[in-house]
């Protein structure tokens, strides 16, 4: 309560500084226009109308922010609804001696997702697939093939992204399976090795005080990578995550990963869409996390490719990681 009286208050008070001081600086300018003329000197601007267009963009630049502030809350309010709407209606459950826990977000997956989840629950884990509204059938077919097994499944009401996927799957880990102790990522369309797991519980077996371990394709090897993905990863977007999080990562758009369910808490996803790895970084260093990156075997099929993002949509991650780190109030 007190921390919306405090957004609300400090709302008020820049609206009354730009309607209130504007009003105020419009009315003394149209009475006495050679103020502007002198501003305009003092500033360094050629004429009072540069003046102008610029102030205009400042505000217009301002109240911009403003309303993608209101729209971003409120989209983070529907997540949050439909996600524990998801959670409190997700099928099956997790056997309570499990300890090890792979969450598979799946959009339209089908046959591969299922193929996924039977190999890694023969491997004795447990699966928590996180359906992100998928227009076929994968949620239903998971249910009725592993309806009996170490297998809870999870259907949004809307589609929401991997990133949302990523963190109904955690809500659900805190909220009904604490006793769980290592959760992993794991993606639905065969990239992942199951046998690299291997190489994550050696990391948290060599250090116990690891809070979090991340893979690395550039550490051992991509098969069948594109250069121009090859190229991104290892240069740009190893660069832009260094200066934004001050973090040195060999690869950081690692989507598997093997955490504590300990730090679940600290580790709360708030964008949506595929800006969430940069994201989960950016709290690895505010919090302090502990963390290793590990070399893993990714495979490029021709399937996992046809579903990739655009490389131009990475614009539009740096724009949203931005916009969260120095905008979002």
């Amino acid at each position: 309560m007190w921390i919306d009286l405090y957004k609300r208050k400090r709302a008020n008070i820049l609206h009354f500084f730009v309607f209130g001081w504007g009003a105020i600086g419009i009315a003394i300018v149209t009475f006495y226009p050679r103020i502007l003329n002198a501003i305009s000197w003092f500033v360094g601007v050629a004429t009072w109308s540069d003046l102008i267009v610029y102030m205009s963009v400042i505000v217009l630049f301002y109240f911009y922010i403003i309303l993608y502030n209101k729209t971003t809350t409120q989209d983070m309010k529907i997540t949050s609804l439909a996600r524990d709407n998801a959670v409190f209606h997700a099928i099956g459950v997790l056997n309570t001696t499990t300890s090890i826990v792979f969450v598979v977000p799946s959009y339209n997956e089908s046959e591969i997702a299922l193929k996924v989840i039977q190999k890694i629950l023969s491997a004795g884990y447990g699966v928590v697939l996180v359906d992100d509204w998928s227009s076929n059938n994968t949620f239903t077919d998971a249910i009725k093939k592993f309806e009996k097994s170490n297998f809870v499944a999870i259907k949004h009401p809307l589609n929401m992204w991997q990133g949302a996927a990523l963190q109904t799957w955690a809500t659900y880990i805190l909220s009904y399976a604490r006793f769980v102790e290592y959760v992993v990522h794991f993606d639905a369309d065969w990239q992942h090795r199951l046998q690299d797991i291997a190489v994550f519980k050696k990391a948290f077996k060599n250090n116990p005080n690891l809070d979090i371990v991340l893979w690395s394709r550039f550490l051992w090897k991509a098969v069948n990578i594109p250069m121009s993905k090859k190229i991104w990863l290892k240069f740009w977007s190893t660069l832009f995550t260094w200066l934004f999080s001050g973090i040195r990562l060999t690869d950081p758009h690692n989507w598997y990963r093997m955490i504590k369910t300990s730090i679940l808490p600290q580790l709360t996803i708030t964008m949506n869409r595929m800006a969430h790895a940069s994201e989960l970084v950016d709290i690895i260093y505010a919090k302090k996390l502990t963390y290793q990156e590990v070399p893993i075997t990714i495979i490029y099929s021709a399937y996992s490719i046809a579903k990739w993002q655009k490389i131009s949509n990475a614009l539009g991650i740096v724009r949203n990681l931005l916009y969260k780190k120095f905008f979002y109030r």
